[in-house]
């Protein structure tokens, strides 16, 4: 349905967007609040370049905490501003859509990683709900970093325990997946455990921290994996100059410009002075024992188990567990500077902190991906659905010249309805079955490759008793509220909208519905979220508009709009919806009666937001020329709208809709001859 925006660059976008770091700046070298000068940065400047981080805990009343902490040069750290505790303790991470991920160990013991839907939109403080969140994997033993492949839609995993993998690699979109996908055993990096990674993903490299004290790289990590499951490190590298005590590498950073990376030893866990950072320049080069580029260690750099790092416009930022019962510091300018004992710019007191990431919890995604960008369409995932017989979705051409892939988004005997996308680029897919109907969520639809099939490793499905779908048709992705809309058509009773997480897997009851009123049956909908309004296509003919529809989802509609149509046939059954927010229009398609191929129309409605009963139109297309028959879906990608025409088998394309007014009787500006076209997503590049 309507338009999909380039995930990863979202991703960019808003880490691009985040600000600098506030704090105490001071010169007393206390413990709390060390201003040294390190590099030629100094606190004042740090605070500037950072606002938010969080902070995962690891012991204490706070232990499987998640907290976001706002700097600022007044009060510090100050007090968490939103708090998720995700049962679990370990590494954290997040994706384009704003979900959070940690890995840790369950109470029953169980290595796992969750996922939590979009805390942004939830009450702090935030926790686990088995309709709203998930186990990617609880088939873990000792999980401790994590991250997240971004466009492959993978979570890479370490593991320090003994009789494990070093490193074990899912599907960011799994439920509960009991194997990886990838794997690096630790025979292959020296029979040790790993304990943190970092994903190049523009390059596909994958750098591992070994507790040994080594960090192995991994050229063209994942293109090798899919071709080879037993691969090996490219190189194997470690400082010559690691204290006599055990070396054991923790966290670890990598600025790809540079290529160079950062990591964190703690040396003696049980000691509270012998931690280490080391920089590393050409580190793709390095092989062996090698000179560290910068060396940080001594009693005023206050390391003793540095288990974490993060690298920010050159800063970096280390979650220290051991020293004085916890610490966050920043080391300012990280890749210049002498080696030594020196003092970080920044010092704060932070219970046994076990993770960080500086990406916010209320991350703001600019819009929901089904807003209209106004950027040309790239391609189109169109499903099929034959005559209850097509399962398949099948990518085209923006240009209507050729089909390409084609993936199976469910299992047998359930058939496809509408498509839509998310912020990362998970296809979301409703469904029928003799069974009940249900949702396929399928990770990262467009890097898959040509016809692969629906897999329990990458892909997961809301489906069973409690999800109470009876015939679902159209889907919004609302990734401001972490949910998506389904249109419940529900012939045998009263036609509702119905909410699912985003993050939910299996027998999962909605997180809200709306029962449409009287006889109304909702085939799509569209959501609007600056103004909160969501409008409704019914079968009847009308289009339903709630007000303030997430903030009071079980209100009455507030307004029903009756396109006044002026092509004399007889029924009307609106199908596919599109709102316009930049111009103030819909674009809604009638199929007129299901079972009369000639009877389609497309209609544009200018002021939509304040439109209500009997309403003129700007546009009416119907007639022979247009070839309408049944055109049950729509997207438009804010020039040219696309139509998935079902009863004559064919896409079309409008150009320039804007330009056209009237009623008017015209063929469509391009066409691809196509079985059974069901619903369209439109992605731009």
């Amino acid at each position: 349905m309507k338009i999909i925006k380039k995930n990863w660059l979202i991703a960019a976008a808003v880490s691009a967007s985040l600000a600098g770091l506030s704090g105490c700046h001071d010169n007393d070298n206390d413990d709390h609040h060390n201003g040294a000068n390190n590099g030629g940065n100094n606190g004042q400047a740090i605070f500037n370049k950072q606002a938010k981080l969080l902070i995962a805990n690891d012991e204490g009343d706070n232990s499987g905490n998640v907290s976001q902490y706002q700097f600022d040069s007044e009060s510090g750290l100050g007090s968490a501003q939103k708090v998720v505790n995700a049962g679990l303790a370990e590494g954290i991470d997040k994706d384009a859509a704003g979900h959070l991920y940690q890995a840790g160990n369950l109470a029953s013991g169980a290595g796992a990683v969750r996922a939590m839907c979009y805390p942004a939109s939830r009450t702090s403080p935030v926790a686990v709900s088995a309709d709203r969140d998930r186990l990617i994997t609880s088939s873990l033993n000792s999980p401790k970093g994590i991250a997240v492949a971004q466009k492959a839609g993978y979570v890479i995993v370490t593991e320090s325990g003994a009789d494990t993998n070093a490193v074990s690699v899912f599907g960011s979109s799994a439920g509960n997946a009991t194997t990886p996908i990838f794997t690096i055993s630790r025979a292959i990096v020296g029979d040790t455990g790993a304990w943190d990674a970092v994903y190049d993903e523009a390059n596909d490299r994958l750098f591992v921290a070994l507790t040994n004290g080594d960090v192995a790289y991994f050229a063209s990590y994942i293109a090798r994996s899919k071709a080879d499951s037993n691969i090996v490190p490219t190189n194997i590298f470690r400082p010559n100059n690691a204290l006599a005590t055990a070396s054991n590498m923790h966290g670890i950073v990598y600025d790809v410009s540079a290529d160079r990376l950062i990591v964190s030893d703690v040396a003696d866990p049980t000691s509270a002075d012998d931690g280490s950072i080391y920089v590393f320049n050409a580190a793709t080069t390095l092989s062996g024992a090698v000179a560290p580029d910068r060396t940080i260690r001594g009693a005023n750099t206050h390391l003793g188990n540095p288990v974490d790092l993060q690298l920010q416009d050159g800063d970096l930022y280390v979650a220290e567990k051991a020293n004085d019962g916890g610490r966050i510091m920043v080391f300012g300018d990280i890749a210049s500077g002498a080696s030594g004992d020196i003092a970080p710019d920044a010092d704060y007191a932070v219970a046994k902190p076990e993770s960080i990431i500086t990406k916010p919890i209320g991350q703001v995604i600019a819009d929901d991906p089904n807003d209209i960008s106004n950027a040309a369409a790239s391609r189109l995932h169109v499903t099929s659905n034959a005559g209850g017989a097509g399962t398949e979705i099948f990518a085209i051409d923006a240009d209507l010249s050729g089909l390409g892939n084609t993936f199976m988004p469910v299992q047998s005997a359930q058939f496809v309805e509408s498509i839509s996308l998310d912020q990362n680029g998970d296809a979301i897919v409703s469904f029928d079955s003799a069974l009940g109907g249900g949702l396929s969520f399928i990770g990262r639809l467009g890097t898959r490759d040509s016809a692969t099939a629906y897999s329990g490793q990458r892909d997961r499905q809301i489906t069973g008793s409690n999800v109470a779908l009876s015939s679902p048709k159209g889907i919004e992705v609302v990734g401001s509220h972490g949910v998506v809309l389904v249109s419940d058509l529900n012939a045998a009773a009263p036609g509702a909208i119905k909410a699912y997480s985003l993050c939910g897997t299996g027998d999962v009851a909605p997180v809200f519905e709306t029962v449409l009123p009287g006889t109304a049956r909702p085939w799509d909908v569209d959501y609007d979220p600056d103004a909160d309004r969501l409008y409704v296509a019914a079968t009847n003919g009308t289009i339903l508009v709630y007000d303030n529809y997430m903030a009071n989802p079980g209100n009455a509609p507030a307004r029903t709009i009756d396109p006044d149509d002026q092509s004399g046939f007889a029924d009307s059954n609106i199908h596919g919806i599109v709102y316009d927010s930049a111009t103030d229009r819909l674009i809604v398609s009638d199929v007129g009666s299901a079972a009369v191929p000639t009877d389609g129309r497309i209609y544009v409605i200018d002021n939509a937001s304040k439109a209500d009963g009997l309403t003129a139109l700007r546009l009416e297309l119907s007639g022979p020329a247009t070839n309408l028959g049944n055109p049950v879906d729509l997207a438009f990608d804010g020039t040219n709208l696309y139509v998935a025409e079902k009863s004559n088998g064919e896409v079309q394309r409008i150009d320039n809709i804007y330009s056209l007014s009237g009623a008017l009787d015209r063929a469509p500006d391009e066409t691809i001859g196509f079985s059974g076209p069901e619903s369209i997503a439109i992605v731009t590049e």
